[in-house]
């Protein structure tokens, strides 16, 4: 009779601890108990893409046509994230990256007599800090979701230009002549970038997500978007340039 009892009450215990452990699960998805860690470190590879948008047909109508095409950004950098809360945190970042895009359009002459096809290379080096809030949500019991929301504050410390410009014009003779002008020059502050020089500092939003498998790997991805003109003032007209990249991240957490 005792062991009858005794099977009983193991039987309702494992029962109850059967139906207790989804709502368990549920809670735990948003952790409203205090940082288990006061202070996460991460180091990680990033990839993606870099680029800018602009409004150079609505300011110079010799342009008569444009692409901006986006080139390959890549780069290193290490992240830390203060615990507030089990789903809150507060993080900052520093990456180092190398950017580039390309620029190619075609440019009427404004006597219509001559016409250019430009093709522009540029390649940028960047210290990048974002500063951000990170909600953090527990999807299994080893896999965290983290949603990151910030600016970023990043400062161009290197980068070149590279100009093909191939022109022809009709002289007074009106013979077709033709040239080829090949540019190399530095991308920031320079007066020799084509149309405009460029300003090193840059101000925007940052927007991350990743997941946290494990006690150390974390895979994510991240989009940054300037809210500054990059363009610097070079006379009447000042055209509107913005910078923008997407990344995937890879990192080992400490």
């Amino acid at each position: 009779m005792a062991g009858i009892l005794k099977f009983k009450a193991m039987a309702w215990l494992v029962l109850l601890l059967g139906t207790s452990a989804p709502s368990v699960a549920a809670a735990d998805f948003v952790d409203f108990t205090p940082s288990d860690r006061l202070v996460e470190v991460d180091v990680h590879a990033i990839g993606g893409a870099s680029s800018v948008m602009q409004n150079y047909k609505s300011c110079f109508p010799q342009i008569q046509n444009l692409n901006v095409n986006m080139g390959a950004s890549l780069g290193i950098g290490a992240r830390a994230v203060f615990g507030l809360r089990g789903y809150l945190g507060f993080g900052t970042a520093i990456d180092v990256t190398l950017n580039n895009y390309n620029v190619d359009m075609a440019v009427m002459g404004t006597d219509r007599a001559s016409m250019s096809a430009v093709f522009i290379d540029n390649h940028t080096y960047k210290v990048n800090v974002p500063v951000f809030v990170s909600f953090r949500f527990n999807v299994d019991r080893s896999v965290r979701w983290n949603v990151d929301v910030g600016v970023y504050y990043s400062y161009g410390f290197a980068g070149t230009q590279k100009q093909n410009i191939y022109r022809a014009d009709i002289n007074e003779m009106e013979e077709l002549v033709s040239q080829k002008l090949n540019v190399k020059t530095d991308y920031y502050h320079s007066e020799n970038t084509f149309i405009n020089s460029f300003n090193r500092g840059d101000i925007g939003l940052h927007v991350a997500t990743s997941l946290n498998f494990g006690p150390h790997l974390l895979v994510g991805v991240r989009a940054q978007t300037g809210l500054k003109n990059s363009a610097r003032p070079n006379g009447v007209r000042n055209p509107m340039i913005r910078n923008y990249d997407f990344h995937a991240v890879l990192g080992y957490r400490f």
